[in-house]
């Protein structure tokens, strides 16, 4: 069996005889692998996804770069985003910015090398990234998007209904070609529960989510989506809007036999090797370890895709890098 073909019975919750895995690695752990390892090792590892992200960057200076909204991010946190300098809308009104029009040519490029016939046995996702609250975030700021829920909900709904627009003359054009999925990525957690609470999220991004999930389930496509930290409590929500698989799960903030017994029927878990303590911190031994107890536990009747919890950093040991794939390339 293919990965493509794995993956969606693992989504459909079919048993099968492997679990499909995801190696995910930022920049600097790619390069970090390259060195150490050789260009090919990366091209030899039998990832079952193939991705591409919408986002765009313009390199300003070495240590600057402005996204395709325009906001303005310090490259000071190796190994992530950054941090936005500028704040483009500084008062809770859109009358003097202008949203972006969707990069229709790159978007068809992305799509063409996702389609293109070496990832016909992947599973092909178009990455939305910054898709809504972090989107809001990145162009008002935390602090002033947090309190707008509370002192300027109607600007914050305006916000919302134009992030929403933009994604979807993104998803119009992805939709145009054979790419089996659309993945959204926004952070609304924290180490233990909702950032702006399970209200505020039902009140803004409820509805947000709602409009864009119902667009991809009307041409059929798998959804799936990224969100850092604990949203437990929007679990139900997500599920009942057509949400397909969740990523990034993460061991340290959820009691996982619990979270497989109540969604992992309707829901497919895609993560679960944690980036914040085992992965940088364990042995290859304990990486192993862990990776086979999450196997054990999340891969009973499908719904799981073994992955890190994020993007590996460079802090982690190319040993326990290794460790992870001994586990997941030969499953018994």
């Amino acid at each position: 069996m293919d990965n493509k073909s794995l993956v969606i019975n693992t989504i459909a919750h079919k048993q099968e005889n492997r679990i499909p895995f995801h190696l995910d690695l930022t920049l600097e752990m790619e390069n970090k692998v390259i060195k150490e390892l050789g260009k090919d090792f990366l091209s030899s590892v039998d990832s079952c996804f193939a991705l591409e992200r919408n986002e765009e960057f313009e390199a300003i200076d070495s240590a600057r770069r402005k996204d395709m909204f325009g906001a303005v991010w310090l490259l000071d946190q190796q190994g992530d985003f950054g941090v936005v300098e500028n704040c483009l809308l500084e008062s809770p009104s859109l009358k003097d910015y202008k949203f972006p029009a969707p990069d229709e040519q790159k978007i068809r490029e992305k799509c063409l090398r996702l389609t293109s016939p070496e990832n016909k046995d992947k599973f092909t996702m178009y990455i939305i990234g910054f898709s809504l609250y972090e989107r809001a975030w990145s162009l008002r700021g935390i602090e002033n998007l947090l309190t707008d829920m509370v002192l300027n909900p109607s600007f914050v709904s305006e916000l919302f209904e134009n992030i929403v627009e933009y994604n979807l003359a993104v998803s119009k054009i992805v939709m145009e070609y054979p790419v089996d999925g659309l993945f959204f990525g926004d952070d609304w957690g924290q180490q233990k529960g909702l950032i702006m609470g399970p209200d505020y999220w039902r009140k803004f991004i409820g509805p947000s989510l709602k409009s864009m999930y119902s667009y991809v389930k009307s041409k059929d496509r798998t959804i799936c989506q990224h969100s850092c930290g604990d949203i437990y409590d929007v679990f139900g929500d997500l599920i009942d809007m057509g949400l397909d698989m969740y990523n990034t799960f993460q061991p340290e903030i959820y009691n996982v036999a619990k979270v497989k017994e109540e969604f992992g029927d309707s829901l497919t878990f895609y993560g679960g090797i944690s980036t914040q303590n085992v992965l940088p911190f364990g042995t290859p031994q304990e990486v192993r370890d862990a990776t086979r107890e999450m196997l054990d536990i999340m891969g009973k009747n499908g719904g799981y895709v073994a992955a890190p919890t994020h993007s590996m950093p460079p802090d982690i040991s190319i040993e326990n890098m290794l460790a992870f794939l001994d586990v997941v390339q030969n499953q018994k």
